[in-house]
């Protein structure tokens, strides 16, 4: 091919990164440092906007979306909607409020919510329906937490729909994909499922940095979890076994509180070697759904999320066996 004439931009070349072009300047331990920082940062965003699937993409709208539709279909809105005024905290932007949404915004706001996030799920008219699902969705999501104490279940699934948002998650796998050409690997297909990963990695290790903030080494070597195990047991009709069976018995309770840590500190792994998912992510389920079977608090909905994000649903696709193939009797 002939070379770019000169001003030119030769397009077999492809840009150096933004930061590889940042300049240096300081003295030579710094210019060291600058380049280190310089070179992982490169590396970060040369993996972030790496090509794409547009498959996983696309899964991971019809398994968030379809999540979001379930959650919407099940949530306590329209009970809290009735909630008297002395008993309204509110967070965000509920602040401008001085009660709960009425019982009618609400029942418009969940069916607009509802509707657009099964119409996202199966991919109709996705740039549209997908961030209408969201923005109806979020004041409802806020109103649960608006009663004096912050509830996390929905907070996860919320921040992976963020980059799907601008992204073209109906590119496969959806009724809009049905009116356009088979799209292939790209950028495009590619940030939003990494950024997504990010975003899962992020909610898990800083929340076990919290415990190490607040409680360091003693959250795990005092009887800290015994003691959360007792009182969830004591607040419950009947005795919980679970949590009794393992509050009865110092060592393992220990065991469960560094495992947790572990897993939580380490889930960033994740991004590095993705492989590591097989084992983070059933370990994450299994987590939460001990605290489920022990203390009664359902983090369901974060552990679908961790499973819709961080499995790779289009390689395991391609894995699975082909359909049986029809042959024709000749004539």
């Amino acid at each position: 091919m002939p070379a770019a004439e000169p001003g030119g931009v030769d397009s077999r070349q492809r840009p150096a990164s933004r930061w590889a072009r940042f300049p240096l300047r300081g003295g030579s331990r710094r210019r060291a440092g600058f380049r280190r920082g310089r070179e992982w940062l490169a590396r970060a965003e040369g993996w972030l906007f790496a090509p794409g699937d547009p498959r996983r993409l696309a899964a991971l709208r019809i398994g968030l979306c379809g999540l979001l539709a379930a959650r919407l279909a099940s949530g306590p809105y329209p009970e809290l909607a009735t909630q008297p005024a002395a008993l309204f905290r509110p967070i965000s932007f509920l602040r401008l409020l001085d009660r709960m949404p009425s019982p009618e915004t609400v029942a418009v706001l969940q069916s607009l919510a509802l509707a657009a996030a099964v119409l996202a799920t199966v991919g109709l008219l996705t740039r549209v329906t997908l961030p209408l699902a969201w923005l109806a969705a979020l004041p409802l999501v806020a109103m649960t937490s608006s009663l004096g104490k912050v509830v996390h279940n929905d907070v996860l699934l919320l921040l992976c729909l963020v980059p799907l948002l601008p992204s073209r998650a109906g590119a496969a796998w959806s009724l809009d994909a049905r009116q356009r050409p088979v799209a292939g690997r790209g950028p495009a297909f590619g940030w939003p499922v990494r950024t997504a990963m990010v975003v899962v990695a992020g909610a898990y290790f800083f929340s076990g940095l919290a415990k190490l903030l607040h409680a360091g080494p003693a959250w795990v070597v005092s009887d800290n979890l015994r003691w959360v195990l007792y009182a969830s047991s004591d607040a419950q009709p009947e005795p919980n076994a679970l949590a009794l069976f393992v509050a009865d018995r110092p060592l393992l309770a220990h065991l469960v509180a560094a495992a947790t840590l572990a897993v939580e500190l380490g889930f960033p792994l994740v991004l590095w070697r993705p492989r590591l998912a097989w084992l983070f992510v059933p370990a994450v389920v299994a987590l939460h759904a001990g605290i489920g079977l022990a203390m009664h608090l359902d983090y369901s909905a974060m552990a679908a999320t961790v499973v819709v994000v961080m499995v790779d649903w289009a390689a395991l696709a391609d894995r699975l066996p082909p359909g049986p193939v029809r042959l024709e009797e000749p004539p």
